[in-house]
């Protein structure tokens, strides 16, 4: 599966949100981002729109960035049941280290801890982080916030 990011990318177009999808941007703002990154950060980068790849997919992205190749990055995508069903099952296979009570089901995407993946009901968000040193607890922060605004 390629990583979240991607398919996000591939999946968005630069158009505002429409109403009843959920905005990125209002879940992961400006102090969280500096919050996780532990320095000052520009942004942010949106982005929103339908999937051409999974019918019945909408998806928002945004990006903070500090310096050098320090960034935040969050998607969030509304799933159609098939879509939500397949992220289940692929993020059973993966690491779930200290990640209990974040949504439906959590796990990291690689073993760097530099992607965290979360499905809650029918949404799914990723959170790629990228900094000097761990990341774990930083990302583990990052989506607790970003999880607490979905309930």
């Amino acid at each position: 599966m390629a990583n979240a990011t991607a398919r996000a990318n591939q999946a968005q177009t630069k158009t505002p949100a429409a109403p009843g999808e959920r905005d990125a941007c209002a879940l992961l703002t400006k102090q969280d981002a500096a919050a996780a990154l532990a320095e000052a950060v520009t942004g942010p980068q949106s982005s929103s729109g339908r999937s051409s790849i999974t019918p019945g997919t909408t998806a928002s992205s945004c990006e903070y960035s500090g310096p050098g190749l320090h960034r935040i990055n969050l998607n969030l995508m509304r799933l159609s049941p098939g879509t939500a069903a397949v992220y289940r099952t692929l993020c059973a296979q993966k690491g779930k280290e200290g990640l209990s009570g974040l949504g439906d089901v959590a796990c990291w995407y690689s073993d760097k801890h530099e992607e965290l993946q979360v499905l809650k009901g029918l949404t799914f968000f990723s959170i790629e982080l990228r900094k000097s040193g761990d990341p774990t607890e930083a990302i583990k922060g990052a989506a607790k916030r970003v999880f607490d605004q979905l309930r």
